[in-house]
């Protein structure tokens, strides 16, 4: 019986790469390392989890799949459940970004190695996701998004080149590959982000000393502008 996967969980088992072993942090039903046991794409892989009924979720499927011999249940927090060295590809998705990069910085000597992949898909703040990523000397080399219903969501690889990038602050709310990929998603993403915002300039209009914000929110708004109008150019010169 195989695992079928779609949407958001697809995207990231399609950016792990074939290695010996995966960790999944977060791993809720084991879905996703079920699928890249299934596909091949590793020999062996550990699912964790901070709660124990994720674990039993994650356990029960395992054996439904037939593969208790390949994946190993772990229950702790983040990044504690792994040795360093010991997994060659890391995946944490399904968590909002703030959260996702206090992980990463709580067990940084695990992951800032250059034999480690990291597969990571935020819930939210991914600009916060790619800030630690980038002041730890990572490089984020491949990204894409997938939709699931009315939501887009962002998946990114990176791994540790150990050499600072400088960055425009627009570049952690819109990441560079999706750019030069021109992602199909990425104006419905940016359209999506630029609702949010102008949700977020009402409400300062109501508050007072509110200098600061609506300069911050109106300068990305500009920027997210400025990127849907290079898109549309692009499409009406392809078509």
């Amino acid at each position: 019986m195989k695992l079928e996967l779609d949407g958001r969980l697809k995207l990231i088992a399609d950016k792990v790469p074939e290695c010996e072993v995966v960790a999944d942090i977060g791993t809720d039903h084991a879905y996703v390392p079920i699928y890249l046991i299934q596909q091949g794409k590793c020999r062996r892989a550990i699912a964790s989890d901070v709660k124990a009924g994720p674990v039993r979720i994650a356990q029960r499927n395992i054996a439904k799949y037939k593969i208790e011999d390949r994946i190993e249940t772990r229950l702790g927090s983040g990044l504690e459940t792994i040795e360093k060295n010991e997994a060659d590809a890391i995946i944490i998705a399904g968590m909002g970004g703030t959260l996702l990069s206090e992980l990463l910085e709580t067990d940084k000597d695990k992951v800032c190695c250059s034999d480690v992949m990291l597969v990571l898909q935020p819930m939210n703040d991914v600009d916060v996701v790619r800030r630690w990523l980038y002041d730890h000397q990572f490089e984020i080399f491949d990204e894409e998004l997938a939709r699931e219903g009315n939501k887009i969501y962002c998946v990114m690889a990176a791994r540790f080149i150990g050499k600072n990038k400088s960055y425009k602050d627009f570049e952690l709310h819109v990441g560079e590959c999706l750019i030069i990929k021109k992602d199909p998603l990425l104006l419905p993403y940016c359209e999506i982000k630029l609702r949010q915002i102008n949700r977020v300039l009402d409400q300062l209009e109501n508050m007072a000393d509110n200098s600061r914000l609506l300069r911050k929110y109106q300068g990305l708004k500009d920027n997210y502008l400025k990127l849907v109008k290079q898109i549309e150019e692009e499409k009406k010169i392809t078509n």
